[in-house]
């Protein structure tokens, strides 16, 4: 077998074995996930005003000294630029979504939770949003089970924000689940690659047999 067959096998054993790897990571997930939702532990709701606590982040009708831009009542203003929407509730969450819509940019979009047992937010469990459409912001936590969410709707600060709620678990199609995300796509793409790549090298400097 000439050198460039071995090199090509060895790639598509590694990726093969990634993608072996990807297939049992993922029902593994899901096997977790079911486990949870026949356990009751797995909150599928969506989150209003009346569920959550807000600082720094104030309803415009609570407002004296500013008007709304239009006549909805879900109008809110970021007083500074820290403001927080806090959830006390827990459970096992996979993903969050928030519904809002900006009059200006917000800067970043971030989520922290809070382990069992935890009563700090901490930087080190800290999500940013992706925008899966306009007005809705996705947070990935990968499955965890919390005790506590704050989502930090913008970082700016003066930012009218139409707020329409908060969803916990939102309902996904199952095959999607086995769909990398952005990261996950350039280690499934990456890692192999380089595992052949070393072990090629490694392979090559070994002596050969008399």
């Amino acid at each position: 077998m000439s050198e460039t067959k071995r090199t090509a096998r060895l790639f598509g054993v590694c990726y093969a074995l990634a993608l072996i790897f990807w297939v049992v990571f993922c029902l593994g997930r899901c096997a977790v996930m079911l486990a949870h939702r026949a356990g009751g532990d797995m909150p599928q709701t969506t989150l209003t005003a009346a569920d959550l606590t807000f600082e720094s982040f104030e309803c415009y009708l609570d407002l004296e000294w500013n008007a709304p831009p239009d006549d909805d009542p879900n109008w809110y203003l970021s007083t500074d630029n820290d403001p927080h929407i806090l959830y006390d509730g827990g459970g096992y969450i996979e993903t969050v979504r928030l519904y809002a819509e900006y009059r200006l940019p917000p800067g970043s979009v971030a989520l922290y939770y809070l382990l069992p047992g935890q009563t700090d937010y901490s930087e080190t469990q800290k999500v940013f949003a992706h925008v899966v459409q306009p007005g809705v912001y996705e947070f990935d936590l990968g499955g965890k089970t919390v005790s506590g969410l704050r989502i930090d709707p913008d970082s700016v600060g003066g930012v009218a924000t139409l707020f329409t709620g908060v969803e916990l678990n939102p309902p996904q199609f199952w095959l999607l689940r086995f769909v990398p995300n952005g990261g996950q796509w350039l280690l499934l793409l990456g890692l192999p690659a380089c595992a052949a790549a070393a072990w090629a090298l490694v392979r090559g400097r070994r002596p050969e047999k008399p």
